[in-house]
């Protein structure tokens, strides 16, 4: 599938589709054989909400996304990479946690971030939390001012590259004394695994539902 091209009505062919919830079924292509299911619930009694944000901005080569690798002393999942995102804070709704946690963790003010809608929620068993992805556009490429304390690397994604079925790999984990499967999405020398390739596997069933002629 070659990724959306940039057109500009790209914002609301994607609004819509994610309306129609055309990304709520991903395939378990994306899921690590650790998960046993359980990411799609139902959640534990003790779960926190937190919520991801999947900014997407155009370059001259198509539509792009950030990823942070975590600082490896960060817990829990330090060393990973992750999609910008965190535990709601109290009162807060998970659109406007996704837009602060985007601000605090990379810089990019909410005013230049339009949400669009959401993905279906995953349940993170290793952390215990019920995280909602938000997919939001903003209109240009934004100027990065990584938080140190919680990322390590800001990694760009291009959704050409997401498309592109070579990059969906597999490998094999131990955690626990427990060898597993764990499919992962290659970018560059970076391995996107866990529940961050399964969300970023929402998105790619999304593109891949919407009309032809935006790809």
């Amino acid at each position: 599938m070659a990724a959306p091209r940039f057109d500009h009505d790209f914002a609301d062919r994607l609004e819509q589709s994610l309306q129609q919830a055309a990304g709520q079924a991903a395939s378990r292509r994306f899921a690590s054989e650790l998960t046993y299911g359980r990411d799609k619930g139902p959640p534990d009694l003790g779960a926190r909400h937190a919520a991801v944000m999947i900014l997407l901005y155009p370059t001259a080569n198509g539509w792009s996304l950030p990823l942070t690798l975590r600082p490896a002393e960060l817990k829990p999942h330090g060393g990973q990479i992750s999609l910008p995102g965190g535990t709601l804070e109290e009162g807060e709704t998970s659109q406007e946690a996704a837009c602060r946690e985007l601000e605090e963790e990379l810089g990019v003010p909410s005013a230049n971030v339009r949400p669009l809608g959401t993905l279906s929620d995953i349940y993170v068993f290793a952390s215990n939390h019920l995280v909602t992805p938000w997919v939001s556009l903003c209109n240009h490429r934004p100027t990065w001012e990584p938080q140190a304390t919680e990322v390590a690397e800001v990694i760009e994604l291009p959704l050409d590259l997401l498309a592109n079925p070579d990059s969906l790999q597999t490998t094999y984990r131990r955690m626990a004394g427990v060898q597993f499967r764990s499919p992962y999405f290659a970018v560059g020398t970076h391995q996107i695994w866990g529940a961050t390739c399964l969300i970023l596997g929402q998105l790619l069933h999304l593109l891949e539902t919407m009309d032809s002629t935006m790809v």
